[in-house]
């Protein structure tokens, strides 16, 4: 049945006369800021596609080099030195709808926010919490249809060794290991963990020094690695973290001037930068800092389905229109024990 001007909400609503033609103002997320949409833009990487995302990792070497002297016998062997990691493309969808009929309940001289642009950008907020919350939430099964987000890769462990050590294994809720591999076949598939309790120089600051000392692999033997780049560390934690680490680095200047808060979102432990996420602001209470390699973990997009649109007219409404987003994609950390995480328990 099709609809008349007074059903239509958003109509009544977008047709005051006093809103600025095209433009309107947006209260309808909840954070001041969606980390997940700069990261998915600017540190993404873009797949061909097949079933699934699939890389080799050796797991030992074949321990034959030895001291040796004159006319002793060669010692050779083969074996087998690698697994493969196995990740699984998810998939990301939003839709919305509108009738063609529509735009005739508000003339060109009405017209001061088009209804359409509102629903189109409703959908990409739509799209933004959820990119959000999938990356900073693991999949609670191993049938979730939930992205693998850092805290899947990065697995915590406040309390085996408080002091620091590769203790983040396999996820409770995957058994058979992150990508498939299990931490517990090869113990060296661990990220680093440490645990804190008060944020100063000898309890946390001492322990992220550490954990970037401890995590920093450098081959003797350069190969073809899975990777991009060089080590390029960033610390994701809560305001409650980052706020007290600001009030530190004041202390250790003398040359503030007249700005009282210099160092607000300008804070760094040995030259990386630490940003505050509002996500885990709300949603975790342990506090954590998650050191992440942008070397080893990137989000990856299929070619071709990043935010891919599809058109269709809607089943036995003529008029009706239908706009679907989809995205396929999902996190990928290639070498575990190049990230880090810390927290409070």
């Amino acid at each position: 049945m099709a609809l008349r001007p007074d059903q239509v909400d958003d109509f009544v609503n977008l047709t005051l006369s006093n809103f600025k033609r095209n433009k309107w103002t947006d209260i309808s997320l909840d954070y001041p800021e969606y980390i997940s949409s700069r990261v998915i833009t600017s540190k993404r990487v873009i797949e061909r596609g097949g079933p699934d995302i699939r890389f080799k990792v050796q797991t030992k070497n074949t321990g034959l080099a030895r001291n040796t002297g004159l006319y002793d016998q060669d010692v050779t062997g083969v074996e087998d030195l690698t697994t493969e990691g196995v990740i699984p493309w998810t998939k990301q969808t939003c839709n919305w709808s509108y009738d063609i009929d529509e735009p005739l309940f508000q003339s060109d001289r009405e017209t001061i926010v088009g209804e359409l642009l509102v629903r189109e950008h409703s959908c990409m907020n739509d799209m933004a919490e959820l990119n959000e919350e999938n990356m900073w939430t693991a999949p609670t099964s191993t049938s979730s249809a939930r992205p693998m987000g850092i805290p899947f890769w990065i697995q915590k462990d406040a309390t085996t060794t408080p002091a620091g050590a590769f203790n983040g294994g396999n996820p409770s809720t995957h058994s058979s290991g992150c990508a498939s591999i299990s931490s517990t076949t090869y113990p060296n598939w661990s990220n680093w963990t440490f645990g804190y309790t008060t944020v100063t120089p000898d309890d946390l600051v001492k322990k992220v020094k550490f954990s970037l000392y401890s995590t920093k692999f450098i081959a003797p033997h350069p190969h073809p690695e899975v990777g991009y780049g060089k080590s390029d560390y960033h610390i994701f934690t809560t305001y409650d973290v980052r706020e007290p680490l600001e009030r530190l680095a004041e202390t250790r200047n003398d040359n503030l001037g007249n700005d009282v808060a210099k160092y607000i979102n300008n804070v760094l432990i040995g030259g990386v930068p630490v940003e505050a996420v509002h996500y885990l602001d709300a949603n975790d209470s342990t506090d954590p800092l998650y050191g992440v390699n942008w070397k080893s973990f990137r989000p990856y997009v299929k070619r071709g389905a990043n935010m891919r649109q599809i058109k269709k007219k809607a089943p036995l409404q003529r008029t009706v229109r239908q706009i679907h987003y989809d995205t396929w994609m999902n996190y990928a950390c290639y070498n575990r024990r190049l990230c880090w995480v810390g927290s409070t328990s």
